[in-house]
């Protein structure tokens, strides 16, 4: 009979044994059984519900890094896998064992004698045998043997072929020697039910230690008593809880389409790092993070022009090395973006940096004495008072270029002395109601008012930007913020930004600084034109790149450190309490229900 043809029909499953099945038990497998089984070569079909075929693994490679099996494990269709362990006779393995030592002993020695070529294969087997003795005589547990066997389910023949040639390629990847159960198809079938027995056969000897490390439960586990929950491995269902300052460093990127999770997550995280005493800044570009600076007793500053909150660009901070000439820096800067163009060198070295000096000097604030850095700091009037008082043509020109920020229509946002120094762990700097032709203005000032704190006392900080495409398009922003990113290890703080596109991340040089040196990078939801960008810039497998398209609401991949050869890849979804999710929310429908 031609085997490869032969199929048969059954209506029932074959006699099970009662030390399988105890007394009542056959109810519940009348239950699952399916109306009928035909049973090919190396598959089954389900009539009416699927095609299965059933691979078991003989042999494993003698070490297995962790996350090897990975790819199996979130293999992207519907696949059981039935691993059972028995442990085994020490006294019978360790004759076993010596047994096959002396045959690939003899058999290297006879090859040599003969002046044959080596047999690398059997000298490898010989010293894994070497070294499976020697572990067994030092260990005190028993060996184990493990039966594995993976079962995979598909609509269709086409779909079952497809599907298999994907996961052969994950078995071959992670180097697993394996089989399909040709002509044993239906008791491999009943090896994946949970009847806790393997009809196949083919175990394979495994040490306790080597078993641990194959399972989810047993790799995933990312828990430090120091750090902050970020959520739930959505694999395994325990926290992960990440030290952020124990890593390179303490920089996360966020990226994520509308709606995903971003922003709710990072008041998440912001909760949890003042709960937990950390110092926490945030700049919050659409007003998502009043409510809840409200509720954790924070400080709110509204930075819109008719603010009453200020700060003044000529402050120094007294604890810095070299505060004069980082003032001066700061505030050439500062006019650069006010003017909306470079500075000429002629405009920086003939007419500001000598008027900044003599405004420092009349307000008794001299470079080679530290001790006068504490004074109250000149304003932008006082510069524009020496422009005008410069009768050079390029001074009058700047005079008068700086003249509505200095004495007009935004004099009181930006030449009045600083009435803010918040104590609060929390601040957040509310920019929703700054014209977006101001908000880099802004961002000068609330980035320096941070480097003071920041400078002022080293204490563990994190500096959150929500919406931050906004700044990485404007390119002395975003060398503000990677200069965060480089120098805040040192500082004890991390830079924590969120945006919607990776394409943001190469806008600049800055913004490229600061993508390269993040230690974290959260990935939530992607549209289908970005996310296979997204996968080639971090890393991503087949597998994770398309998880980017399906994310739900709060659902991400985490990625733990800078390089793309050793970062972890974690499932994540962010557990959000109820009582938080109503004050957080930004959603108009969420409000109104939550209001009622």
């Amino acid at each position: 009979m031609n085997l490869l043809k032969h199929f048969k029909t059954k209506s029932a499953p074959p006699p099970i044994t009662d030390d399988v099945l105890h007394a009542g038990a056959r109810d519940l497998v009348d239950q699952l059984a399916p109306g009928a089984l035909v049973i090919g070569q190396d598959r089954i079909h389900l009539p009416g519900e699927a095609f299965v075929r059933v691979w078991f693994v003989q042999d494993l490679p003698p070490q297995m890094e962790r996350g090897a099996l990975d790819a199996i494990y979130d293999f992207p269709g519907e696949i059981r896998i039935s691993m059972l362990v028995h442990p085994l006779d020490k006294s019978a393995v360790r004759e076993q064992l010596r047994q096959q030592r002396t045959s690939l002993h003899a058999e290297v020695i006879t090859r040599t004698r003969q002046g044959r070529l080596p047999d690398y294969l059997a000298e490898e087997e010989l010293a894994e045998t070497e070294r499976t003795l020697q572990d067994l005589e030092a260990s005190h547990l028993p060996p184990q043997e493990l039966l594995w066997v993976i079962a995979l389910y598909a609509r269709d023949e086409h779909e079952l072929g497809e599907q298999s040639r994907r996961l052969e390629d994950s078995l071959l990847d992670a180097d697993l020697r394996f089989f399909r159960a040709a002509l044993r198809q239906e008791d491999a079938l009943y090896s994946v039910q949970p009847f806790g027995r393997n009809f196949l056969g083919h175990g394979r000897n495994i040490t306790p230690a080597a078993l641990a490390g194959m399972f989810p439960f047993a790799r995933r586990l990312q828990a430090d008593a120091r750090g902050i929950p970020y959520g739930l491995d959505r694999t395994t269902g325990t926290w992960v809880i990440v030290d952020d300052f124990a890593l390179t460093n303490s920089n996360l990127l966020i990226l994520g389409e509308q709606g995903s999770g971003k922003s709710m997550f990072l008041k998440y995280k912001a909760t949890w790092a003042v709960l937990l005493g950390m110092r926490c800044y945030i700049l919050d570009l659409e007003g998502e993070f009043e409510a809840m600076c409200r509720a954790l007793g924070g400080t709110y500053l509204d930075l819109s022009l008719a603010s009453p909150h200020h700060m003044n660009i000529f402050d120094l901070n007294a604890d810095e090395a070299d505060a004069y000439h980082n003032g001066l820096q700061d505030v050439l800067g500062w006019i650069g973006l006010a003017l909306d163009r470079k500075l000429t060198g002629a405009e920086r070295n003939l007419i500001l940096i000598p008027a900044y000096e003599r405004v420092m000097k009349e307000a008794g604030i001299l470079s080679e004495e530290r001790a006068t850095w504490k004074r109250h700091a000149p304003l932008l009037s006082d510069l524009y008072e020496a422009l005008v008082s410069d009768e050079r043509p390029l001074a009058q020109s700047l005079a008068g270029e700086l003249a509505q920020y200095a004495m007009g229509t935004y004099r009181k946002a930006f030449s009045e002395r600083t009435n803010v120094n918040p104590k609060s762990p929390l601040v957040v700097f509310g920019l929703k109601d700054v014209h977006r032709d101001f908000q880099p203005l802004r961002m000068r000032q609330i980035q320096t008012f941070i480097w003071a704190n920041v400078l002022a006392k080293i204490h563990p900080t994190l500096v959150i930007v929500d919406e931050a495409w906004r700044w990485l398009q404007h390119e002395t922003a975003a060398d503000d913020l990677a200069e965060m990113a480089r120098r805040f290890r040192k500082r004890f703080a991390g830079l924590h930004l969120a945006t919607q596109h990776g394409t943001d991340f190469s806008s600049s040089s800055g913004a490229v600084v600061i993508r390269d040196t993040a230690a974290m990078v959260m990935l939530f939801r992607q549209g289908a034109a970005g996310h296979r960008k997204l996968a080639d810039l971090f890393g991503l497998n087949e597998v994770e790149a398309a998880e980017l398209l399906t994310l739900d609401r709060g659902e991400s991949v985490l990625i733990k450190g800078s390089s793309r050869t050793s970062s972890q890849h974690i499932p994540l979804y962010t557990v959000i309490p109820p009582l938080w999710y109503a004050t957080w929310t930004t959603n108009p429908r969420e409000q109104i229900a939550h209001s009622k």
